[in-house]
């Protein structure tokens, strides 16, 4: 097994390890940390409402009779904001979300948006990483002829879009039991496209209102756990991601730089501890994303949405960075290939301290990775990572609820832990295509007859290397009044792919660097209704240093219920 850059975090790991040892406490989110101290409060109040019985002060109700509810009682208020307790139980249950309306406007950079499922996300996690490049004519090493003009970059003036795909539906239910707190969540928006099952021609859901006669958007299934006092099981969010830290957005995605994967299933316990800190340890879904000369894959790639599905492609005319014999002909059972395994989970950490200036957070995570055909190549990797975030609040400046944020994060083989997407953020790059037939090259080896028909057929041929990546942001909020604030942010977010591995082609797609800034005015006229506008810039690099800038403006209304 290698262990590759080993050297990339020894400041933030030894930051950790010394908090660790001298307060022998740990981390997670402050939402969690907040529901754990709240465990004996509640319970103690649940207890003293059942005691009561129908004796329960004015503005309160009586609790369930022991047959079950009865026609014309009242339902008493939960243990939690906006929720009630179900009649005849113990458990208060809260029903909640908000219809949102988000509008998007390119200025510059819009080209890839009309006809595609991005919706309302115009940054991190949306058109950013696909950003239509600035291609006129320039030379890519490895490419004989100059590179055609891009016409998506030249169409991407003036371009809009709205959509209703960040409403959000959540059912919430908390129980008090002798061992902590009982909680389920079950959260959906409607993100959802029938194109993600890897089958293009499903893609109607995505369709424009003009194409499909509506805008068939689909439900999208956001988070779905149960909790036991310190015991979450289920899909949540990494504990490498860190929300307290996010400067307020109007997209999706908000500034590029942040550590962590979103709604991840896992199984994670948290245990809280003085000078309120709380750490938490998670086993979490994996996937071994890796960037090939034919493009990503990763180990949860849908199999028939490589071209062509493995082993029908045409052989390629490089077979693991050697020429190929037959490059063109029919791949005869030795297509492209996608040798992506995960054989463990991924094992996360966090370290939260939560104090009434503020939060600051460590987290970390480490990766199995392996790569596998099934002949001759089965190579792991350790994969890790780790990132230092928080916000703070600045009455200094006179201006008690004004904070700062940031995030700052870096790895090895940490992929999609920086935070942007899976097939943005990769952990591994190789030069592997197809499957081998023999650990070293020989004459007879392969397919053809001869030592350089063959050597691409050998295992020793192939080379993988980690990726190193690293990114931060940095972010303000200001109140203007009791019902207006602005915030503005900056973030970046940069890996280091060796194009010599990739080749000319993949060089022209794979991220090496996003940069994006935005700034905004949000208002909210009552206290259930948001309304706000927005004006992001984004900068996209690749390997091959091609380079596109989108300018957006987004506009929002959202009524919570």
């Amino acid at each position: 097994m290698r262990h590759p850059h080993s050297g990339i975090l020894p400041a933030i790991g030894g930051l950790a390890a010394v908090l660790a040892v001298l307060t022998g406490i740990p981390s997670a989110s402050a939402d969690e940390l907040a529901d754990l101290r709240a465990n004996q409060e509640l319970l103690q109040r649940r207890i003293d409402q059942l005691a009561q019985g129908a004796n329960i002060p004015a503005g309160g109700a009586p609790a369930a009779p022991a047959g079950g509810p009865q026609v014309g009682m009242t339902m008493a208020g939960g243990s939690f904001p906006r929720s009630f307790l179900i009649p005849g139980t113990d458990t208060s249950l809260r029903v909640g979300g908000f219809v949102d309306l988000t509008m998007l406007y390119f200025l510059s950079g819009g080209g890839n948006v009309n006809g595609s499922n991005f919706g309302t996300n115009a940054g991190n996690n949306g058109n950013l990483q696909g950003q239509p490049l600035d291609i006129h004519g320039q030379m890519v090493p490895g490419i004989a002829t100059p590179l055609a003009a891009n016409l998506k970059h030249s169409t991407g003036n003036g371009v809009f879009e709205w959509s209703p795909q960040q409403s959000k539906l959540t059912v919430e239910t908390r129980t008090p039991t002798g061992y902590g707190e009982a909680r389920t969540v079950f959260e959906f928006d409607f993100a959802g496209c029938a194109a993600f099952s890897g089958n293009p021609a499903a893609n109607f859901s995505c369709s424009s209102s003009i194409i499909g006669g509506g805008n068939s958007i689909l439900p999208r299934l956001r988070f779905a756990y149960g909790t036991l006092g310190g015991l979450l099981v289920g899909q949540a969010n990494s504990l490498m991601n860190d929300p307290d830290a996010d400067a307020e957005n109007l997209d999706f995605g908000g500034a590029v730089g942040s550590g962590g994967r979103v709604r991840i299933p896992q199984v994670r316990y948290t245990m809280t501890g003085p000078w309120g800190s709380s750490f938490a340890l998670s086993a979490e879904s994996a996937t071994t994303d890796v960037a090939y000369p034919y493009g990503f894959a990763g180990s949860d790639t849908v199999t028939s949405s490589l071209p062509g599905g493995p082993g029908t492609n045409p052989i390629p005319t490089l077979c693991n960075g050697v020429a190929c014999a037959g490059a063109g002909t029919g791949g005869g059972g030795v297509g492209a290939t996608n040798a992506s395994k995960s054989p463990t989970p991924d094992l996360n950490w966090a370290l939260y301290f939560s104090q009434p200036w503020g939060h600051v957070d460590l987290s970390g995570v480490l990766r199995d990775l392996e790569l596998n055909d099934g002949r001759f190549i089965s190579r792991n990797f350790i994969g890790y990572g780790g990132q230092f975030s928080g916000h703070v609040k600045t009455p200094w400046f006179g201006w008690e609820k004004d904070v700062i944020t940031w995030h700052s994060v870096a790895g090895s083989a940490a992929g999609n832990y920086m935070n942007g997407g899976a097939s943005t953020w990769v952990a591994l790059a190789t030069n592997f295509t197809v499957p081998t037939v023999c650990a070293v090259a020989a004459p007879g080896c392969g397919m053809g007859t001869g030592a350089t028909s063959a050597a691409g057929f050998a295992a020793n041929n192939v080379l993988i290397h980690p990726v190193t990546a690293w990114g931060g942001n940095v972010g303000y909020q200001h109140w203007w009044a009791p019902n207006l604030r602005s915030n503005v942010a900056f973030g970046i977010a940069h890996q280091d792919i060796r194009s010599n591995l990739v080749g000319p082609v993949q060089d022209q797609g794979l991220n090496k660097e996003l940069v994006n800034a935005f700034v905004n005015v949000v208002w909210n006229p009552v206290p259930f209704v948001t309304a706000g506008i927005q004006y992001m810039w984004g900068h996209r690099q690749v390997v091959a240093n091609l380079k596109g800038d989108e300018n957006v403006i987004t506009a929002k209304f959202r009524v919570t219920f």
